[in-house]
């Protein structure tokens, strides 16, 4: 993060510097030695003579603070609705993504908002507003709507940070600027992101599914796997349900074995929701298979990557 700090303390100065000249010429018919006293609203000069008087009044103007207060944004700032939190917000890269931290952005976005941290988990809470985000897991909520998050919900500095495309979209931000050296502005266009009703069938089968194949695999583990039923579903060569592929002859192994019953974790159930809102990995993968297994597919089908412990193919 790069906040130049020495841009925004050399602007106050210059600022003061000028109020100070103006009073004085307001008060250049004065006579006797001046000096400079501070207050909690300023500065002001007066005579070493004078009794002083612990009361002080504003020397800077309406105006003058609102000039103060944009002297001290940080150059690049972070604006979400009009606020600048470029001072207290921070910025960093994942694997050429931009994160920011989280709590600025949503005191900023929901000023009446209230915040818990502990033991890695942020939640937040407001009238329109419900969020929770866990340090290591890779997808927040928002008013119990899962989204993704591929590099996962990171802690820097003590401050817990998400993809700054992501955290936007799900608060109904508009997002522009990128990186470390531009100015980011998020603005809120649509309400932020409520929870979803999944086609019952579709969900249940697509969770056993993921769990029985890849519950012991990351998040992006199991979308992959997710992703290779979907992608049959919208394929013409294979069924068009997610009951149908999953229960076809000799696909699964976990449907001849009777693990696909199973109920599955928690991370399998957010997988299938994931999936089902149109996350993909593995890209059009219909096939996979485990890396410790040499099967047709490696014969016969175009590779695509491997995630976790599985390899993909066309």
């Amino acid at each position: 993060m790069k906040n130049r700090l020495p841009s925004a303390v050399i602007l106050l100065a210059l600022l003061l510097v000028l109020c100070l000249h103006a009073f004085a010429a307001e008060n250049g018919n004065d006579s006797g030695t001046q000096t400079l006293l501070s207050s909690n609203a300023g500065y002001l000069f007066t005579d070493v003579g004078d009794e002083l008087d612990p009361v002080y009044t504003d020397v800077l103007s309406p105006v003058t603070l609102e000039m103060a207060a944009a002297g001290l944004q940080a150059s690049p700032d972070i604006r979400v609705n009009g606020t600048s939190i470029g001072l207290t917000a921070t910025r960093t890269m994942v694997n050429e993504e931009t994160y920011l931290s989280v709590i600025p952005v949503l005191q900023a976005f929901c000023p009446s908002v209230q915040v818990h941290y502990a033991d890695g988990c942020l939640t937040a809470s407001a009238p329109t507003l419900s969020f929770s985000a866990t340090v290591g897991k890779a997808y927040f909520m928002v008013n119990d709507h899962y989204l993704y998050a591929p590099n996962g919900v990171i802690q820097q500095d003590g401050q817990v940070m998400l993809p700054a495309v992501q955290l936007a979209q799900s608060l109904g931000c508009s997002i522009t600027g990128q990186g470390l050296e531009e100015d980011i502005v998020m603005k809120q266009v649509a309400p932020p992101a409520s929870a979803k009703v999944y086609e019952e069938e579709a969900l249940y089968w697509l969770s056993r599914a993921i769990f029985s194949e890849s519950g012991n695999q990351p998040m992006n583990g199991r979308i992959a796997v997710g992703t290779v039923i979907l992608n049959r579903v919208a394929n013409d060569a294979f069924p068009n349900t997610v009951r149908e592929v999953v229960f076809a002859p000799n696909q699964f192994s976990p449907v001849s074995m009777g693990t696909i019953y199973r109920e599955p974790d928690q991370d399998s159930i957010i997988a299938a929701k994931l999936c089902l809102d149109g996350v993909r990995e593995a890209g059009d993968s219909l096939y996979f298979n485990t890396t410790t297994m040499y099967s047709w597919a490696d014969q016969s089908r175009e590779y695509v990557c491997t995630i976790g412990g599985h390899k993909f193919y066309l």
